[in-house]
């Protein structure tokens, strides 16, 4: 019942659209919905979405507690109220009773989004540093997009360039959300 009503609400197929953030949620809700089945052998009427927060601390604006202090079935809530499920009690209470929510904490996932400020994250290769560099997402690249593979390559790049090579050429961050022919392409896909 919950996909067939959230591709009424989206007008697409689930899994045919980015992550929906829920900004009016106090949690910073974002849902992930997938191409369904998700895995071999899921029931046909099984539906697998998966929901991640960024201030699991807040009060909920449905279920006034913490989503740190909710069970699965109160994270359900507060999502289903955010998008507009609970004007009718009796779906609503069909997709709470029919369903399973596993709440799981992965902090150093969502770490990688929280906002930061200068100085919160080390630099590739510290000053003064004679052999040593960090690499992974948790280094500073001036104007990179942490959780991608490219921020991880160019942090080990610089510190190559740094301690093994010089002449090596750090390539340029790709941003792809300006180029026409990548939005062109983007346009496309979100269409079908």
């Amino acid at each position: 019942m919950f996909q067939r009503k959230f591709e009424w609400l989206v007008e697409r197929q689930m899994g045919r659209q980015s992550p929906l953030p829920i900004t009016a949620s106090p949690w910073t809700l974002h849902l992930h919905t997938y191409r369904q089945p998700l895995f071999p052998n899921q029931p046909r009427d099984t539906c697998v979405i998966w929901v991640t927060a960024l201030r699991d601390n807040k009060i909920g604006k449905f279920v006034k507690k913490s989503m740190l202090e909710c069970t699965g079935r109160e994270i359900l809530e507060e999502l289903l109220g955010h998008l507009q499920f609970d004007q009718d009690e009796v779906e609503k209470d069909e997709i709470l009773n029919t369903s399973t929510c596993i709440p799981c904490m992965l902090p150093y996932s969502i770490s990688q989004f929280l906002s930061r400020a200068k100085g919160d994250r080390p630099p590739v290769v510290p000053a003064g540093s004679k052999n040593f560099a960090f690499l992974g997402q948790f280094v500073e690249i001036p104007h990179g997009i942490v959780f991608t593979t490219e921020y991880s390559v160019l942090g080990a790049i610089q510190a190559v360039r740094k301690f093994v090579k010089p002449s090596l050429v750090v390539p340029p961050m790709y941003f792809g959300q300006y180029d026409p022919l990548t939005c062109i392409s983007v346009a496309r896909a979100l269409a079908r």
